[in-house]
């Protein structure tokens, strides 16, 4: 067998690096089994060739990321705390350097011939989504969010988070304040309104 100094997931963290810095076609597998301190051989034991490690490195970052929001909701605590923590951790993963990666990672998806593109763009969107959605559905069970189209509330909230954290020229890292979450928080919950408004006048 050949030597594998490193193991799947160290190969998986020194190639996401290289990818998110020199983009898919700037990497050869020749390079990653470099600095993988591995032989071609080695490599290609874990993973049949470029692509299968590409979408493998895809699949690593998505999981990571996952883990990280789901995490966010399982320390308990009420609404606002969980609504608080879970758009703490969106802004620190999607506006950081983990940010960068997924974007680059995300844009080189294209040149990837291969059926698993569309089964992993799904899967992708699910894992951002759920944490909010069962947060959201969560709320509505024990009365603290109004009934209606839970999903179509996490998409408007996902939105927010979104719109707080991709602002500022592509590329450069958007640090996302404490207050600025409050204010995310305070809004979706409560809106922005002066007073509530009764009837028509």
């Amino acid at each position: 067998m050949p030597t594998d100094t490193g193991g799947r997931e160290a190969i998986l963290d020194t190639s996401a690096k290289l990818f998110s810095q020199q983009g898919y076609n700037g990497v050869s597998i020749r390079d990653i089994a470099q600095a993988c301190g591995m032989t071609n051989a080695a490599l290609y034991y874990h993973f049949k060739n470029k692509d299968d490690l590409f979408l493998a490195v895809v699949q690593y970052n998505n999981e990571q990321i996952a883990a990280l929001l789901n995490e966010a909701l399982s320390l308990g605590g009420d609404l606002r705390t969980n609504l608080t923590r879970l758009v703490t951790r969106y802004a620190e993963v999607m506006g950081g350097q983990q940010r960068q990666s997924f974007q680059a990672l995300w844009r080189d998806m294209s040149h990837i011939g291969d059926a698993r593109v569309g089964k992993l763009f799904g899967a992708m969107r699910a894992n951002f989504m759920r944490p909010i959605l069962q947060l959201i559905e969560a709320a509505q069970t024990n009365g603290e969010v109004a009934a209606g189209d839970a999903r179509l509330y996490a998409r408007l909230l996902h939105g927010m988070i979104i719109a707080l954290t991709h602002e500022g020229k592509p590329g450069r890292q958007t640090k996302v304040t404490p207050e600025e979450v409050d204010v995310l928080v305070k809004v979706f919950l409560e809106g922005i309104g002066t007073r509530q408004l009764t009837g028509k006048g």
